[in-house]
C-alpha cells in the first residue's frame, strides 16, 4: 500500500481535494440543516467544516501538484512549507474561538427541544467515520512528509471528528433521557474550542516572537523568505530536511499524539 506507507506530493494532493469536496459538502450542508432542524449543534457541524474546507485549501496551496510528484516541483512547493503552517495556525484560532462562543450561548440558552434526532443521528455517525479517516490519512502523510502544515489540517479535521462524534453521542442520549443531557455536547464543544484556541495562540507566538517570522507582512505572504528560495537552489530537488522542518515548526509528535 504505496500511497500509504511511502505518500508523494502528489497523494496528499489528491487527499485534499477529497478533503475540499467532503467539507465543501457538510459545510452546505450543515447551515442548511440548521434553518430546518433548527438545532445549534448542526450549525456548529456546518461552521466548523467551513473552517475545515479553509484549512484544507491552504494545504493544496502547498501540495499543489496536479499531475504527478516532480521531485524539482516539490522541492519549490517546500518553500510555501512555513506560510502554510502560519496560515492554518491562525485557522486553528479562529475554529478554537468560534466554537467557545458558540458553546456558550448553548450553555446560555439551556436544553432546547432537538427535532428530527433520527436525521441527526445518521449525519453524525457517517461524518465520524469520513472525517475520521480523513484525519488518519493527513497525520499519516503529515509524519511521512514531515509537514507541520499537514500535520495542523489533520488537527483540524480530528477536531470535526470529536464534534460530530460529540453531536452522535447527544443525539443517542436525547432519544433515552428526553434532553437531560443536553450540556454534554457543549462542554466537550467547550473543552476542544479552548484547547484548539490556546493551541493556535501558542503557534501564532513561536512563529511571530520566537522565530521572528514576518507574520504581520504582506509581502512575506505573497512571496515568501528569501532564505527558503536560496536554501532550495543550494540543496536542489530533495525530500524535506527535518531540520528546516523544525526551524519552520517545531510540532513534533508530543504537540500532537498520533497513534
Amino acid at each position: 500500500m504505496g500511497c500509504w506507507e511511502s505518500p508523494t506530493g502528489h497523494h496528499v494532493f489528491i487527499l485534499c481535494w477529497v478533503s475540499l469536496i467532503c467539507t465543501m459538502v457538510a459545510a452546505i450542508g450543515g447551515i442548511a440543516a440548521y434553518y430546518k432542524l433548527d438545532s445549534s449543534l448542526i450549525l456548529v457541524y456546518g461552521l466548523e467544516n467551513l473552517v475545515d474546507f479553509i484549512s484544507s485549501a491552504i494545504v493544496l496551496w502547498r501540495f499543489y501538484l496536479p499531475s504527478s510528484s516532480d521531485p524539482a516541483e516539490e522541492a519549490r512547493l517546500l518553500a510555501r512549507e512555513k506560510r502554510a503552517s502560519v496560515g492554518i495556525t491562525f485557522v486553528l484560532v479562529i475554529l478554537g474561538f468560534g466554537t467557545i462562543i458558540t458553546a456558550s450561548e448553548d450553555f446560555a440558552m439551556g436544553m432546547e427541544e432537538l427535532k428530527n434526532l433520527t436525521t441527526l443521528y445518521y449525519v453524525s455517525m457517517f461524518s465520524m467515520l469520513i472525517f475520521g479517516l480523513l484525519a488518519m490519512f493527513k497525520f499519516q502523510y503529515a509524519k511521512a512528509m514531515n509537514s507541520p502544515s499537514l500535520r495542523k489540517d489533520g488537527l483540524c479535521s480530528a477536531f470535526g471528528t470529536v464534534l460530530a462524534a460529540s453531536l452522535f453521542l447527544t443525539t443517542v442520549l436525547s432519544k433515552s433521557s428526553n434532553g437531560g443531557l443536553w450540556w454534554l455536547d457543549p462542554l466537550i464543544a467547550m473543552t476542544c474550542g479552548i484547547a484548539t484556541f490556546i493551541y493556535g495562540l501558542r503557534g501564532i507566538y513561536k512563529a511571530y516572537v520566537r522565530d521572528g517570522l514576518p507574520v504581520c507582512s504582506c509581502s512575506w505572504w505573497m512571496y515568501g523568505d528569501k532564505s527558503d528560495a536560496s536554501e532550495m537552489e543550494m540543496t536542489g530537488p530533495t525530500s524535506p530536511s527535518p531540520t528546516k522542518m523544525a526551524r519552520g515548526d517545531e510540532e513534533d509528535v508530543s504537540d500532537v499524539v498520533i497513534t
